[in-house]
């Protein structure tokens, strides 16, 4: 008989079970006869020891425990119920309630799956987090290394009397401390933590910094195969970072489908869809394919439904909570865009992100090559601001070659301390950005109060795009460590020369 209360019961997401002085099950709701598989009206009025689920929670439940002198009449419990190959965290709360005149153990169950999860979830994110904070810690210092390496070696071959038959090994070393100030700066990119900046961009030079780290990231069992188009690939409107962090999960779980090694393959091309094949989520238009195949294992067609779900996965919970395709599904959405799965069993997968085509022209790159110039001395007063011994040394140097008269802050505040001394005395400021004390924006800033046209050029060698911070300030240019004489030379006198 359907009655108010049972309506009530069975509209809960919660499973409830009641078990009565002789341990039989006196209620039970739809959430409850769900989650012990069982008939709901068939099992009422009968023994727990009929359910075997039933009883194995029952026996978990220590409802003897009520019973005692010293219970305070409610209890809470942690279980774990086994359903199907996995088995699943839960919490009960029981209670003696009086049912259809007579005692009954009335246990609220609810299903911690989820919540622990969502846990992992953040723990992972925060974990990340910290990872990305380290990673921009260690490749400041490490930018600041090859900046030196870089600008003591130029600074030597350009000497007047260095040997000739010496200067191919300084070549050579310097062309390796560029690889590796490369290899920082394409890493780099995958770590920024900021938001999406929407413009035309060219796949092609996202998937070659994709591949770039992909060939140094998996085993060399699994052969990376990437050609460039014979068509030019069309421009897409996106932010490369976002988009390259999909596509490297892509190839990330593309490496774990095949352990035992195999190919990775990563295609683009050009589609344009007409009308009658747009069916969500597909659109009508111009689109660009990009497409990332294993021969892995591949997956059943109802795993493959199902991958873009959150907190899916069909890896070990080690290895992640299963977020990965949810949030590069979602990114690629953001884009206007989506993405398709195809696969079979033993014959590999092919995930594809389908992007629209960028109507606009492509955007200028924010550091403009400057134009070369005849002369690029000077005898004007520069402020270098850096906590790198090193860094400091080695900029001195390069400046004070060329004429300038250099001063150093070993700071932001001994910066500002100096500044302050004599405003109007220095005709720039370079500015390291991440110090000790007071950070280079913050220096800047107090510099500004002293002399609202002071002229500076902010370095960084760390994670986060100066800009950032800076946004549009007028006076103000960026250059990222590690740089290469020439362009620090150029920077500086354009710099001095501006009105």
């Amino acid at each position: 008989m359907d009655t108010p209360l049972n309506a009530i019961l069975n509209s809960l997401e919660d499973a409830i079970l009641g078990v009565d002085d002789h341990s039989n099950i006196a209620l039970l709701n739809e959430a409850a006869a769900k989650l012990f598989g069982c008939n709901q009206a068939g099992v009422v009025g009968t023994p727990v020891r009929n359910v075997p689920a039933i009883a194995e929670v029952v026996r978990q439940l220590k409802l003897e425990e009520l019973s005692l002198p010293t219970s305070a009449g409610k209890l809470t419990r942690r279980l774990l119920i086994h359903r199907t190959v996995e088995s699943s965290p839960m919490e009960a709360t029981v209670s003696p309630v009086p049912f259809n005149g007579t005692n009954v153990f009335l246990a609220v169950i609810r299903d911690l799956s989820a919540q622990r999860q969502m846990e992992q979830a953040v723990y992972d994110a925060r974990k990340t987090q910290a990872l990305g904070a380290l990673a921009g810690g260690i490749a400041h210092d490490f930018n600041n290394v090859l900046a030196a390496v870089i600008s003591q070696i130029d600074l030597a071959l350009h000497a007047p009397e260095f040997p000739a038959l010496l200067k191919e090994h300084l070549i050579y070393a310097q062309t390796s401390a560029r690889r590796g100030a490369e290899l920082v700066n394409k890493l780099q990119a995958f770590s920024r933590q900021s938001k999406p900046i929407f413009e035309p961009v060219d796949p092609v030079e996202m998937i070659e910094q994709v591949v770039f780290v992909l060939r140094r990231s998996v085993d060399p069992k699994i052969t990376i195969q990437f050609s460039k188009p014979a068509a030019k690939a069309w421009r897409v409107r996106a932010d490369s970072n976002q988009i390259m962090q999909a596509l490297l999960n892509l190839g990330i779980n593309a490496r774990d489908a095949m352990p035992q090694g195999g190919t990775l393959t990563i295609n683009i091309g050009n589609a344009s869809l007409p009308a009658d094949d747009a069916r969500p989520p597909r659109k009508a238009g111009d689109f660009v394919r990009l497409t990332v195949a294993d021969t892995g294992h591949g997956m059943t067609p109802e795993v493959a439904s199902r991958i873009f779900e959150p907190y899916f996965t069909t890896k070990d919970p080690s290895r992640g909570p299963g977020l990965g395709l949810s949030i590069a599904s979602a990114v690629v959405a953001e884009h206007s865009g989506w993405m398709e799965v195809e696969s079979q069993p033993g014959k590999g997968t092919r995930f594809s992100i389908v992007l629209p085509r960028s109507i606009e022209s492509a955007t200028a790159a924010k550091k403009v090559p400057l134009p070369e110039r005849k002369a690029m001395e000077g005898k004007e007063r520069i402020l270098v601001v850096d906590d790198e011994e090193l860094v400091c040394m080695f900029t001195k140097a390069v400046l004070a070659y060329r004429g300038y008269q250099m001063v150093e802050a070993e700071d932001g505040v001994d910066a500002i301390e100096k500044y302050s001394a004599a405003p109007n005395s220095f005709d720039l400021v370079l500015m390291d950005m991440h110090m000790p004390r007071l950070n280079g924006y913050d220096a800047l800033l107090r510099i500004r109060q002293l002399n609202p046209k002071a002229k500076a050029i902010v370095l960084s060698g760390g994670v986060h795009d100066p800009d950032e911070s800076f946004g549009q300030m007028p006076g103000v240019a960026f250059l990222h460590k590690p740089f290469e004489n020439p362009d620090l030379l150029r920077l500086v006198r354009q710099m001095l020369d501006s009105g």
